[in-house]
């Protein structure tokens, strides 16, 4: 490269200035490349121009995940099935957790497994998978996929069914066989 920087540098600057839009002045500390060799890289890339865009891309986004939320309720209110109203609960859950915290939430936690002996710990158990997921899809909806969603659709209608399966009035009138039946692990494994 006739500057004398790997393209690597380049381009780390470049994602410092357009994605997380930080000054020449705050990509040169950062970079330890001079001002007018970013300022030079900048023209000839079009900087300006790609964080414009960047930014536009942004506020798409935000304004048509607040559309499809929207959406998703005037869906849920009007047709009063109770999956719609569920999965517009948990999108509202995860964006009001969103909300309060800056961080996205890890998808594994240092804390120790759950012990699943019974169906309800089972359903509370991918319950907290089903918010974790959410929440990580909602952090990064740039990387947001068709199958995720799918796929979290199918995991929450497993837990629907579950609930049904296993109602609490059920649990009370258990054998005291504890541990999960053949069929829910099956069911489960399907699913997962």
């Amino acid at each position: 490269m006739p500057d004398g920087y790997s393209y690597e540098i380049r381009e780390n600057a470049q994602e410092l200035y357009v994605v997380e839009g930080k000054t020449y002045d705050h990509v040169a500390k950062l970079t330890e490349v001079s001002i007018a060799q970013l300022k030079r890289w900048g023209k000839d890339a079009d900087w300006a121009g790609a964080r414009k865009e960047y930014r536009e891309a942004l506020s798409s986004i935000r304004r048509d995940t607040v559309m499809l939320r929207a959406k998703l309720l005037k869906t849920a209110l009007g047709s009063g099935d109770p999956q719609s109203v569920y999965a517009f609960a948990a999108i509202e859950k995860a964006v009001s957790a969103g909300k309060k915290s800056a961080d996205p939430v890890p998808v594994s936690s240092p804390e120790k497994l759950k012990d699943i002996n019974t169906p309800q710990d089972a359903i509370e158990a991918l319950q907290g998978v089903v918010e974790l997921k959410l929440n990580k899809m909602l952090a990064q909806p740039e990387t947001l996929q068709l199958s995720q969603v799918k796929e979290l659709k199918q995991t929450m209608e497993l837990i629907d069914q579950m609930k049904a399966k296993y109602s609490p009035d059920e649990a009370k009138g258990n054998t005291g066989e504890a541990g999960l039946s053949d069929s829910l692990e099956k069911m489960i494994r399907k699913h997962l």
